[in-house]
C-alpha cells in the first residue's frame, strides 16, 4: 500500500496480537502502561497546570497567550509520548529526555499536520456532519505517522489516510469506544471525589475533572500507539 511502512514482521516485539476490538486494545493498555505510566504523566501534566492558571486568574488577558502556546506544545509533548510507548513495546528503555529530544526534532510536522488535520475535518464537516467524522478518523493516526515513522506533515497526512483505508470502521469504532470509555471514567472520578469531599464546588469539580482527564491521558496514548501498530500488522498481513 502506497504510503504505508509496514514495520511490524520487521520487530515483532512492537506490536503482537493485532487486534481492533477496543475491548482487547484497552486491557493491552491497562497491562503495558504501568513502567511508563510516571514519565506519561509528566508529559500530560502541562494541561492540569493550564487548567489550574486558567482557573485561578480567569481574567486575565495572558491566559488566551497560555493557551495558544500550549496549543503548538501539546502536539510536540503527545508526539514524545507516543514515541516513549512505542520504545517501550518495543523492549527497549525509553528515556524521557531522548522521547523530548526526538519530539522536538519533529516539531514543525507535529504542529502542521495537526492544525492542517482539524482544517480538513472542519472544512469537510460545512457539507455535512458525517464527511467531517470520515475525514477525521482517517487523519486520527497522523501523529503516530510522524512521531514514529518519521514522516513529515503531509507525509504524515498521506500515511495515515492510507494505513486507515478499508478499515475505516474498525478505527471508528475503536476511537469511539476509547473517548466513550476514558470519558466515563474521568466522569466516574469527578462523582465520586464530590460524594466523598463535602462542598467540593464548582471549581473543585472542574480542577478534579482536568486531574482526571490527566491522569487517563498515558493509557489514551498506550492505546494510540497499539491501534497504529495493530494496523500496520494487519495491513501487512492483507498484502
Amino acid at each position: 500500500m502506497k504510503g504505508v511502512d509496514f514495520i511490524a514482521h520487521r520487530d515483532p516485539s512492537a506490536m503482537q496480537n493485532a487486534t481492533l476490538s477496543p475491548i482487547l486494545l484497552l486491557r493491552r493498555s491497562f497491562e503495558l502502561v504501568g513502567p511508563i505510566y510516571w514519565p506519561l504523566l509528566i508529559l500530560a501534566s502541562p494541561g492540569f497546570i493550564l487548567a489550574i492558571v486558567t482557573e485561578l486568574t480567569p481574567l486575565l488577558g495572558g491566559i488566551r497567550i497560555l493557551q495558544l502556546a500550549y496549543g503548538i506544545v501539546a502536539p510536540i509533548l503527545g508526539g514524545a509520548a507516543l514515541w516513549l510507548v512505542d520504545q517501550h513495546l518495543k523492549r527497549q528503555a525509553p528515556l524521557l529526555g531522548n522521547s523530548l529530544n526526538r519530539a522536538v526534532s519533529k516539531a514543525v510536522p507535529l504542529v502542521l499536520s495537526t492544525l492542517l488535520a482539524a482544517l480538513l475535518s472542519c472544512l469537510a464537516s460545512i457539507f455535512l456532519i458525517i464527511p467531517g467524522i470520515y475525514v477525521g478518523v482517517k487523519l486520527a493516526l497522523t501523529p503516530c505517522a510522524i512521531a514514529l515513522e518519521n514522516q513529515g506533515t503531509t507525509g504524515g497526512l498521506r500515511y495515515s489516510w492510507n494505513l486507515v483505508k478499508g478499515r475505516w470502521w474498525g478505527v471508528f469504532w475503536a476511537l469511539l469506544i476509547r473517548g466513550f470509555i476514558l470519558g466515563f471514567g474521568v466522569g466516574l472520578i469527578v462523582v465520586l471525589v464530590s460524594r466523598v469531599v463535602a462542598d467540593v464546588g464548582d471549581f473543585g469539580v472542574r480542577m478534579v475533572a482536568a486531574a482526571a482527564a490527566t491522569a487517563v491521558m498515558p493509557i489514551f496514548w498506550v492505546y494510540e500507539v497499539l491501534l497504529f501498530r495493530s494496523l500496520q500488522q494487519l495491513k501487512g498481513q492483507a498484502a
